[in-house]
């Protein structure tokens, strides 16, 4: 386009109109954020947090932070983050929430986040599979008997297929637990 041809575009109304239509897209878009959050089953765009070096267990009082590879946390709505030094205590507090403090009472969480027994990776964990482990001597984390948590099923599979005393029928899902089967746990916490 030259010189000429460029002084002689006069916009129409239907361009206004188009750029309005953009103008307007683009700010609702902006209002309403990115996509959700990726995440697994009972996921609610919640993020975990970084674990504070001062947070305590809620449920041993231990201090979460100084098991990076085992520690796990919860988020319910409107609440503040939970803290847990392991997958037992986390389970723990899950099943039987207003037993460890009254605020969360008949609450479900908005999120669970816990650490892959493999790969220490920290994973979702409403999603992930535990197995029920009960031997202590052949884990070495903390509380010393935890359920542990893997990505995916086949990787605790893979775990129960190593031990004549475990089968598939020790893999269970985050809803799994409740008190009965979290006192297995914690039973000095109830």
């Amino acid at each position: 386009m030259d010189d000429d041809e460029a002084s002689d575009f006069a916009p129409t109304r239907r361009t206004y109109l188009k750029l309005g239509s953009l103008t307007a897209t683009a700010a609702l878009a902006g209002c309403l954020g990115g996509a959700p959050t990726a995440g697994g089953a009972g996921q609610t765009g919640v993020e975990p947090a970084d674990v504070p070096d001062d947070a305590s267990c809620a449920v041993c009082n231990m201090m979460p932070a100084k098991f990076p590879d085992y520690n796990a946390q919860l988020a319910y709505e409107g609440q503040d983050h939970q803290f847990f030094c392991s997958t037992g205590c986390m389970t723990s507090f899950a099943a039987v929430p207003g037993h460890f403090d009254e605020a969360f009472d008949g609450e479900t969480p908005a999120g669970a986040w816990v650490h892959d027994h493999g790969t220490k990776d920290l994973i979702d964990g409403q999603s992930a599979f535990y197995v029920l482990e009960m031997n202590p001597d052949r884990v070495d984390d903390p509380m010393m008997k935890n359920p542990l948590a893997f990505a995916s099923r086949e990787d605790a599979v893979a775990y129960v297929d190593q031990y004549d005393d475990l089968s598939e029928d020790d893999i269970v899902s985050f809803d799994a637990f409740d008190r009965e089967l979290a006192e297995q746990y914690r039973a000095k916490f109830f």
